[in-house]
């Protein structure tokens, strides 16, 4: 509230009790006084408000004005705005502590939090006790961060890559609606998207699809910086990242600002894209994607952008030589996801609810497997980090006409005879 509006308040109440400051009143008494003003209706001057006050707020304002003068009527800022009358200090600090550790937690589970570590009682005091403060509370009301949080940019482009997802827009395929998701990669120096793409679902398996598609266009990029999410933090990209050399960092919960400039490029499709068409132009994904790749080079890519002064093809290209590019076998080969499994004695592996078989010589070993997730049909057996063979889909026909070695027992083989 501004000096100007408490100035404002006090005159008003004033009016209300300058007859009997100056004595001019017409009533026979000061009470008779009280009780004709109170039982009239006034309108606040600040608010507009129609209201009627009390005699005990008639005969409070007189007073405070026989001590103080026009000062005494003017509104006060509470000694203890934004403390809680009601919650003790213990719940009030452990209220900050709970904010301070998980900034997205809600009141009933703050309340909850308090009764059950002791803190408050149920009976005492209310789930509203709780919300008023949290809500009188500025501190607490605008959520700031706790710990310091600047603006960053690193010097070259593929010096670091952020990736996240977003919604896309829900499209028509079949005659079934479908919700699609962008996942997309970002040069933090240079704003490029090195690539983006919609899928139907935000998965781990899609992120690295993507994650190997822009390696395989721009080159691979010294860090790459993910949120927590279970598509972008699981052991399969820890991996992949190892395997390529690329150091791989995660921000910190609850701090979305530090992926400002990838949320900002998402906000930029939205806007440019999702916003500006009609989604049932989209049958397909592909359709969709061929969209986004257009929007990408004539309203993106190719544009000045307003913080580099140039645009974001041309900020990258300045460090072209700077980038390292990968083989195709070997970023092939990178990709491929792991697992291990046990070797049965008829020398097959259960995976993918179906059977693979390996050499027999891994008969009864723990071998490593590695596939790509979107093409199954082959599998690789890995040993010391090398390519050892091949696991193929059981061919349980072309197996029954094939000539068997002998003194192999095949007595615990499903259909098979004691010996052959």
């Amino acid at each position: 509230m501004t000096e100007e509006e408490k100035q404002t308040i006090a005159l008003f109440k004033y009016s209300l009790i300058a007859p009997l400051v100056a004595g001019s009143h017409m009533e026979a008494s000061k009470a008779e006084y009280y009780r004709n003003t109170a039982g009239k209706e006034y309108t606040f001057p600040t608010t507009g408000e129609k209201t009627c006050y009390s005699v005990g707020a008639l005969k409070k304002w007189y007073c405070d004005y026989t001590k103080l003068g026009l000062d005494g009527l003017k509104p006060h800022t509470r000694c203890d705005l934004g403390r809680s009358r009601k919650l003790p200090e213990g719940a009030i600090r452990k209220i900050h502590e709970y904010r301070q550790q998980m900034p997205y937690i809600t009141v009933r589970k703050i309340y909850a939090g308090l009764i059950k570590e002791g803190y408050i009682n149920q009976k005492d005091i209310s789930i509203d006790s709780v919300y008023r403060y949290m809500r009188n509370n500025s501190e607490l009301k605008n959520s700031m961060p706790t710990e310091e949080c600047l603006s960053f940019e690193f010097a070259h482009a593929g010096d670091c890559w952020q990736a996240d997802s977003s919604h896309g827009p829900t499209i028509t395929v079949g005659g079934k609606k479908i919700t699609t998701w962008l996942i997309a990669f970002q040069d933090d120096a240079s704003r490029m998207i090195v690539h983006g793409e919609f899928f139907e679902n935000d998965n781990a398996a899609n992120v690295q699809l993507c994650f190997k598609k822009a390696i395989g266009k721009a080159g691979k990029p010294k860090r790459i910086y993910l949120d927590n999410g279970s598509s972008y933090a699981n052991q399969q990209l820890d991996l992949i990242c190892a395997e390529l050399g690329i150091v791989l960092i995660h921000t910190k919960p609850y701090h979305p600002t530090s992926h400002g400039k990838i949320e900002r490029s998402h906000r930029t499709m939205k806007d440019g894209l999702m916003n500006a068409n009609d989604w049932n132009q989209w049958s397909s994904l592909k359709e969709l994607n061929e969209s986004y790749q257009i929007f990408l080079s004539t309203e993106y890519t190719n544009e000045v952008h307003s913080s580099l002064g140039m645009s974001p093809r041309e900020r990258f290209l300045k460090d072209i030589k700077r980038i390292k590019f990968i083989e195709k076998e070997q970023l092939d080969a990178a990709f491929l996801n792991r697992t291990t499994r046990k070797v049965s004695a008829t020398a097959t592996v259960s995976i993918f609810n179906a059977e693979y078989e390996v050499p027999q010589h891994f008969i009864g070993r723990k071998i490593e497997l590695r596939y790509d997730p979107f093409n199954t049909a082959m599998l690789y057996v890995y040993q010391e980090g090398k390519q050892a063979a091949q696991a193929l889909p059981v061919r349980k026909v072309e197996n029954s006409q094939r000539k068997r070695r002998t003194n192999i027992c095949y007595a615990k083989m499903d259909g098979g005879g004691s010996h052959v």
